[in-house]
């Protein structure tokens, strides 16, 4: 079952109690009501003579029966509808044992389920042990066949090394003589290779070489060229963008003396001449300290004006000294502007700025008239900037043009310079092919003397392997040397008579021409030596007729030889499927051993399921026990109930009253009957659990100590002991009888930690 679902049911078991608590607590403060009530009424009912004292005073005993009646009437409904929801909480108990029944159910079935995988793991785990026996068996007959075929292999290879060991002092001596040759190749091809290569190479290197400075030179000059024409477009560049900076502000400046112009127009048409004047005095004050201090500071406002074309006049001058340092042409005619419109501001601030005297004396038509000729030289002057504008217009496409023939110049070094780039790596690539020959020729002169090193080496480990071996062939040695001193003996005769009869033959040359006399003696020495000589040559025919002999057997121990390697080579094939075998026998060892260490692992998680099995049936058990309580308190509530009825029974006088108490009566008995019915059906379903419960656990206690004999010495003690207090505690409690009451039978619930699913 889910953990969740069940957790609900908790919660709603836990719930009931509560109710039926505070149920019960109702029904005992109705019940604490009526007794005082009826034990006010004991006194009247006491006397020996209340039925007299009803009939005189019937009317107000009337009124205390029908108020009683109606008290009675309102608990009665009052105890129905508590039975009515007792009956609902029961059916709810009852639902919730059902579904305790099937939890059980479907843990036994999990319990069977998990009982079936430990049978399977046993059986796996058996049958990997019986294999791993096997292959603990044919382990050792492996490791027996391999000791065995190693002894036979180093007994083998020690008769070979015997054999061979005739052979390498033949061989040594053949292979020192090649070594000789070899050396003599070796210094000659030396030699020639070092005359050959150097010449060549070096002739090569230096025309590389040459022709690498030419072309640095060249690139050199080409990018020092660059450099000067990079330096003067940007140079250009900066003129141009000055020039157009300068020209966008003269045209502004242009634009701001015509709107003052027209300015000074409007107001000479407007204004009076007596605020002409005082506004011409201010602006005459204020251009003076402009000019003076040089600050340039623009201020704004009508009595500032002539301030502001100060600024300008100034900030003209300025930009035109720049405008200067980079074009000389165009300097000359910016600044004479410049001074002239400077001027002609100065000229019109000093005629509106003359002391009122002045002004009196004069007519304000002159002033007017001279007004209106400084403005036709404004206007004429800004023709001018305009025509000087173009020009400047006109020098900058020059520029411009200028410019486009350097960046064609430039592009035309670019390329050049990719052309010397291009020679440059050319060169380098030869200057490297002459590289790769020198080393090949270095790599050919190595591989030479590689090749010497290796015959060295060669040389070299034979007389090590025959150092090796002089230990166990001291025999063969022994006939080896005298075979030697025997050839040596006869090589050393006849080096001596050949070295003898040159000697003699040298001699007899010389003496020959002197002395022809003696020519029949010699003759007759000759003779005899030829003699001697033939002798030799017979013994050296022997002596070669030997060493063929000797050779036939070096054949044949190299054919043995052969043999043994074959049948070496043969028996470390089958040492290697052995190893295989042996490494095969090993993986499934390591398999089975992880097969193992999985059923373990499957045998752990059985054992957490099992005690969370146990965990959820103590859980269970506990509801049980709860659903149990619950049933007692409403069988105390039940008697409780018909305690009271009887008592107002035996209060109450009248029939009608008493056939409708019982009729409440045989209700509330037939409600009881119900609820000791579902009382016994709860009871059999916690018997049946508990003898399941008991069944489990008798079950699954031979297998856990067949199986898992770490466990049973923890768990099974505790299962042990819950089955003993399951069968102890295991019985029936009969309540005691009340009055108007059944006895019921409520079971003792076992506390063995066991839980459903």
């Amino acid at each position: 079952m889910d953990r969740r679902s069940w957790l609900w049911r908790r919660k709603s078991s836990e719930k009931s109690p509560g109710e039926t608590e505070s149920s019960g607590s109702i029904s005992s403060e109705r019940y604490s009501d009526d007794h005082q009530e009826n034990l006010r009424a004991s006194p009247n009912n006491a006397s020996p003579n209340s039925v007299q004292s009803l009939e005189v005073s019937s009317k107000v005993d009337n009124n205390e029966v029908h108020e009683t009646m109606k008290s009675l009437t309102e608990k009665l409904s009052a105890a129905l509808l508590s039975i009515n929801a007792k009956d609902d909480l029961v059916k709810q108990h009852a639902k919730v044992a059902e579904e305790a029944v099937s939890g059980w159910e479907k843990a036994e079935l999990e319990v069977v389920a998990l009982k079936q995988q430990l049978e399977a793991a046993a059986k796996k785990n058996s049958a990997l042990e019986d294999r791993v026996g096997h292959l603990d068996g044919a382990l050792k007959e492996c490791v027996r066949e391999l000791r065995v075929s190693r002894e036979e292999q180093e007994q083998k290879i020690q008769d070979a090394i015997v054999k061979k060991a005739q052979d390498w002092e033949v061989e040594k001596s053949e292979f020192e003589g090649q070594l000789s040759e070899l050396r003599t190749q070796l210094e000659a091809a030396k030699a020639e290779v070092a005359s050959s290569v150097d010449h060549d190479l070096q002739s090569k290197l230096e025309a590389s070489e040459t022709k690498n400075s030419a072309l640095k030179d060249v690139w050199l000059a080409q990018s020092k060229n660059l450099k000067t024409r990079t330096l003067e477009r940007d140079l250009s560049i900066q003129a141009a963008e000055t020039a157009s900076k300068q020209l966008l502000e003269s045209i502004k400046k242009v634009a701001k003396l015509e709107a003052e112009c027209r300015r000074l127009r409007c107001v000479e048409r407007k204004t009076p001449l007596a605020n002409d004047r005082r506004m011409g005095s201010s602006i005459c004050m204020e251009s003076v300290t402009d000019s003076q201090s040089d600050s340039g500071e623009q201020l704004l406002g009508l009595e500032n004006e002539g301030s502001c074309s100060g600024s300008w006049a100034t900030a003209l001058i300025a930009e035109l000294d720049q405008f200067k340092s980079n074009k000389v042409g165009t300097r000359s005619l910016a600044t004479s502007v410049e001074i002239e419109l400077m001027d002609d501001f100065l000229e019109m601030e000093r005629l509106v700025g003359l002391p009122e005297a002045d002004s009196s004396e004069g007519n304000s038509k002159v002033e007017t008239q001279l007004m209106h000729q400084q403005i036709t030289d404004l206007v004429a002057k800004i023709e001018k900037m305009e025509n000087k504008k173009a020009e400047l217009e006109v020098a900058l496409t020059g520029t411009r043009k200028q410019l486009d023939s350097s960046t064609n110049q430039m592009r035309a070094a670019e390329a050049k310079i990719t052309e010397l780039q291009r020679q440059l790596d050319l060169a380098d690539r030869a200057k490297q092919l002459s590289m790769i020959q020198l080393i090949d020729a270095e790599e050919k002169r190595k591989a030479l003397e590689s090749q010497f090193e290796l015959a060295q080496s060669q040389v070299n480990e034979l007389s090590g392997k025959l150092s090796q071996l002089e230990a166990n062939v001291d025999e063969e040695r022994a006939l080896s040397a005298e075979l030697t001193a025997k050839l040596d003996a006869a090589d050393e005769a006849k080096q001596v008579l050949e070295s003898q009869l040159l000697d003699k033959i040298s001699i007899l040359e010389g003496e020959i021409e002197e002395k022809k006399a003696k020519s029949a003696e010699y003759t007759a020495s000759a003779g005899a030596l030829e003699a001697a000589k033939k002798e030799l040559e017979a013994s050296k025919k022997e002596l070669e007729i030997q060493l063929e002999s000797t050779k036939l057997e070096v054949r044949k121990l190299h054919v043995k030889v052969t043999m043994l390697e074959q049948e070496i080579k043969e028996e470390r094939i089958l040492s290697a499927e052995s190893i295989a075998k042996l490494e095969n026998a090993e993986a499934d060892r390591k398999t089975a051993e992880n097969q193992l260490e999985v059923a373990q692992q499957e045998v752990g998680k059985l054992h957490d399921k099992i005690t969370s099995l146990e965990k959820k049936i103590d859980d269970e058990r506990s509801s049980c026990e709860a659903l149990v309580t619950k049933c007692q308190n409403l069988e105390d509530e039940l008697s409780s109930r018909k305690r009271e009825t009887e008592f107002r029974r035996a209060r109450s006088s009248n029939e009608e009253m008493k056939l409708k108490q019982e009729k409440d009566f045989a209700m509330a008995a037939g409600k009881l009957a119900e609820c000791q019915k579902t009382i016994a059906s709860l009871n059999r379903h916690l018997q049946l659990l508990t003898a399941l419960d008991d069944l489990m656990l008798e079950s699954e206690m031979p297998e856990l100590n067949d199986r898992l004999p770490d466990l049973r010495t923890e768990d099974g003690k505790e299962l042990s002991n819950s089955d003993s207090s399951a069968d102890t505690e295991n019985s029936t409690v009969p309540n005691g009888k009340t009055e108007g009451t059944t006895p019921c039978l409520v079971p003792r619930l076992p506390t063995s930690p066991v839980a459903f699913a």
